[in-house]
């Protein structure tokens, strides 16, 4: 995805300058119908343009966030709808004193927009108000004033960094939870790490049937080593076996995570509280081995026990926001449709995870 700063191409930038001139001339932006006979005098297709903007943000707006933007019919540009610059496009137009301007000014109603926030701690019971008036910042802004106007329409459709009402020019914080900001390059750093979609789950291969049965022995010798008492219970074959097994369908899928939570939580580890005896390891472990590095430890039995989230909203289905991480945890997508292969992931990462703290438990040993 080519970032927000990114250099524009030709035809990107004099589109850019059709928009920008248009609205310094006339404090307005043109409609589409205008940009568009004015790019096809110069041989370019505009609607093809203003989509070759790079973006974020399509899964909170159809159009995403991009530094030229348009009112649509679905994902076609409304003919009569205005074509206008973000502070995005401001970005690219900083060789132009008022749109540098601009952009002071804009980053300035956000401070305030995130200083306003402070209201809160002094109010636990009632949401206070935080709308901030646009005059009152731009009042301590030197040659502001005037463009008061123009900022106006910029950040009505500012949305990652404020909602603004253009009736009574006031706004508060939009998609971003602060915006404290001296340039512009912070800010669409910001806005585009806040609105990027989370990077693709990990894929692990999994080749081996009786790998995770290994790993599950192995932490059991090293336990017993190290500790002196057994960890693992060991459920019947019948149970143990579908560790090793292929599944074909939902069901299948659906028992082999059965057993897996079943053995993670049969952990032999004192104590009842949680009532996992997965979730009672890494304290009982910190207790015992000094030297450990809880740190690790956490973030595996962090991940084994998403396998106890997929596994209870498969048997007890219901709706959990925590659902979608922990299927980005284990490799998979959300939902599962190949079982086989999400069975494959769920096995492999448990096996890693498993390795991890065996791994853990002998770096440990006195």
């Amino acid at each position: 995805m080519a970032a927000l700063t990114g250099p524009l191409t030709e035809e990107q930038r004099l589109l850019l300058d059709i928009v920008w001139t248009t609205f310094v001339e006339h404090e307005r932006f043109p409609s589409f119908f205008h940009v568009a006979y004015r790019m096809r005098k110069q041989g370019h297709d505009a609607a093809k343009v203003i989509y070759s903007f790079p973006v974020v943000g399509h899964d909170q707006v159809s159009n995403g966030y991009r530094a030229v933007g348009w009112w649509a019919h679905g994902y076609t540009p409304r003919p009569d709808g205005p074509v206008y610059v973000t502070m995005a496009g401001l970005y690219h137009l900083q060789h132009d004193q008022m749109a540098r301007d601009l952009a002071r000014g804009l980053l300035a109603y956000m401070q305030q927009m995130t200083r306003e926030q402070e209201k809160i701690l002094d109010s636990p019971f009632n949401l206070p108000n935080m709308h901030v008036k646009l005059g009152d910042v731009l009042k301590e802004i030197d040659g502001a004033g005037p463009l008061v106007g123009r900022m106006a329409e910029i950040a009505d459709r500012e949305w990652p960094g404020m909602h603004f009402n253009k009736t009574t020019l006031t706004g508060k914080l939009g998609a971003l939870p602060a915006a404290d900001y001296d340039t512009l390059d912070f800010y669409l750093a910001d806005v585009t790490a806040h609105l990027s979609p989370p990077a693709p789950p990990e894929t692990l291969s999994f080749t081996e049937p009786r790998a995770l049965l290994r790993a599950l022995n192995f932490l059991d010798v090293t336990y017993e080593l190290v500790l002196g008492e057994a960890l693992v219970v060991r459920p019947p074959m019948d149970r143990s076996s579908v560790l090793a097994l292929d599944v074909d369908d939902e069901a299948a899928y659906n028992s082999g995570l059965v057993v897996l939570t079943d053995i993670l939580r049969d952990f032999k580890v004192p104590g009842r509280n949680p009532g996992s005896g997965l979730l009672r390891l890494e304290g009982h472990l910190s207790d015992k081995l000094p030297a450990l590095d809880r740190d690790a430890v956490h973030q595996t039995v962090q991940l084994l026990d998403q396998i106890r989230v997929i596994r209870n909203s498969a048997v007890h289905p219901k709706p959990r926001p925590e659902l979608a991480v922990a299927h980005h945890a284990l490799g998979l997508p959300f939902p599962v449709r190949d079982f086989t292969a999400a069975w494959d992931s769920v096995r492999a990462h448990a096996e890693r995870a498993v390795s991890n703290l065996q791994e853990a438990i002998q770096s440990a040993r006195p």
